[in-house]
């Protein structure tokens, strides 16, 4: 083969695994589930409504999109959830299932 052919091989290898790369960060759902979380904060704002959930036993807040609004005015501060949230991308993490629990 000539050197210009082995060129373009590799440039367009190198192109379609970048693209591979790019394609499968956007696209996969990342799924994270805590057992116990805290509410210590609620905002809205137009029309988008959030939860800030502190995990139990660990560090920062993590700020969650509620869609439904009837089900953000449900959530308590103060209150403990057991908290399933999804996202994809550059998507904010998205509440897929939330249950309220007990103190212990």
């Amino acid at each position: 083969m000539s050197r210009k052919r082995i060129l373009n091989l590799s440039i367009a290898s190198i192109v379609v695994l970048v693209s591979i790369f790019v394609i499968g960060r956007y696209t996969y759902v990342h799924e994270e589930h805590l057992e116990r979380g805290e509410v210590i904060k609620k905002e809205s704002t137009d029309h988008h409504f959030y939860v800030f959930v502190q995990p139990e036993g660990e560090g920062e807040a993590i700020e969650l999109l509620m869609e439904e609004e009837m089900a953000w005015n449900l959530v308590q501060e103060g209150d403990v959830y057991e908290v399933a949230y999804s996202w994809y991308g550059s998507k904010e993490p998205t509440i897929e299932e939330m249950k309220q629990i007990e103190r212990e």
